[in-house]
């Protein structure tokens, strides 16, 4: 094999290898085009996430071609980029619903069982998109993952019930909520799943030992957020197993 014809191989190999392989779906809204990451599996379980990312997101995206492997489709719409929003946390609240609701019954309509996740402020968006689906559907969805929630109205003071988003609280979907172990935000995880039960919901709430809330998008891990972080899709695996007992 010559070396221009093992370049080639090389080049195939890294770039078109499982861990970065997706298509690219177009959904068409009353709002916009938006951009989706499609991650696709011939199981009956999709899991849709609304990252704020303006598709930079390496860990999330390599976590997903793991969990299409298994049978979990993967849908990543693009959000902020659609909506050509900056990355900040106010940006979420001017994102349309109409265009939240038109993602959520795109994905229903490959017939899977739809699953929700995200992480940090975008777990707001999530609460918001799913609590309008069922108000007007009348139905759940099948769960949420809320990966280190990020749902304060303003900064917490020590000793005083924190005040959440208004969304908190008005869904009924089952959610798995994750925290990480090594945050003051882990002291806050009671208060938070006493007012997300709310409107009936079931919430499982558990700490990821060893790491900090928002550990995979770090630029200084430890070596435990690595593992972790590489073990991420077992780590959702066994958050939509607790969500179908629930």
């Amino acid at each position: 094999m010559n070396l221009n014809i093992a370049l080639i191989y090389f080049i195939s190999f890294v770039f078109l290898s499982p861990v970065y392989a997706r298509e690219i779906k177009i959904i068409e809204t009353s709002d916009v085009a938006i951009e989706v990451r499609v991650f696709a599996a011939q199981g009956d379980k999709l899991l849709l996430g609304f990252p704020c990312d303006e598709g930079r997101s390496l860990a999330e995206e390599k976590t997903a071609a793991s969990l299409a492997e298994d049978g979990i489709e993967v849908w990543m719409p693009d959000m902020l980029s659609a909506f050509m929003l900056p990355n900040t946390r106010s940006s979420r609240a001017e994102i349309p619903t109409t265009s939240l609701m038109a993602i959520i019954n795109a994905a229903l309509e490959t017939g899977k069982q739809v699953y929700l996740i995200a992480s940090g402020p975008d777990t707001a968006l999530l609460l918001r998109a799913a609590s309008e689906w069922e108000a007007k559907h009348k139905k759940l969805l099948a769960g949420a993952v809320l990966l280190f929630p990020r749902l304060f109205k303003s900064e917490p003071v020590p000793g005083i019930i924190p005040e959440y988003v208004d969304v908190v609280g008005k869904t009924k979907l089952p959610l798995m909520l994750l925290e990480g172990e090594r945050t003051p935000n882990r002291w806050g995880i009671k208060s938070l799943t006493s007012q997300l039960e709310q409107s009936g919901s079931h919430v499982n709430s558990r700490l990821i030992p060893s790491v900090r809330g928002y550990f995979f998008k770090r630029d200084d891990p430890s070596r435990s957020e690595e593992v972790v972080t590489s073990q991420l899709a077992g780590l959702i695996k066994v958050s939509l197993f607790y969500l179908e007992q629930m």
